[in-house]
């Protein structure tokens, strides 16, 4: 009987934390000063899933310390697949990885870009799935569309 008590005051507690960490994470994501993430999802023209997340963040280099993120993953078949990945913030590309190969997971890139302050921003991933020739076997696009940023965030 003891025992009983003993695992259900524990399997209890368990409970309560798992709650609390899990609901103090939550409000913490929301209460973020530059706002929440943007994220869409798709498949490629093979099928591959993909997902692309932007969120702006105060964390870039001063003295322009706000960055737009983008967070890019591509759940490949196999390890050892060779991909093309780019990213453009409103059309202008600051990321490029010609050589990318998956691992078991597939691919994730994550890459800030510095932004200003008044405009929204246009955040885009493409992609292309290379055969050992260089031939495109598959090609992925995926963008989402950042608000100006919040006028707390980063100041």
């Amino acid at each position: 009987m003891r025992t009983r008590i003993a695992v259900g005051l524990l399997t209890s507690a368990a409970l309560a934390l798992t709650t609390a960490v899990a609901t103090g994470t939550a409000a913490q994501a929301k209460d973020r000063p530059c706002g929440r993430p943007v994220e869409t999802s798709g498949t490629g023209s093979q099928g591959t899933p993909w997902t692309l997340k932007s969120q702006y963040d105060d964390d870039g280099t001063p003295p322009n310390r706000l960055v737009a993120g983008e967070e890019f993953e591509i759940a490949t078949a196999a390890a050892g697949q060779r991909w093309s990945v780019s990213f453009t913030d409103n059309g202008t590309e600051f990321f490029r990885n010609d050589n990318d190969i998956s691992i078991a997971t597939g691919i994730r890139e994550v890459h800030p870009n510095p932004v200003g302050r008044s405009v929204g921003n246009h955040m885009a991933a493409h992609a292309e799935h290379l055969d050992a020739s260089g031939n495109v076997i598959e090609v992925i696009d995926g963008a989402v569309d950042l608000a100006p940023p919040p006028a707390r965030c980063a100041r």
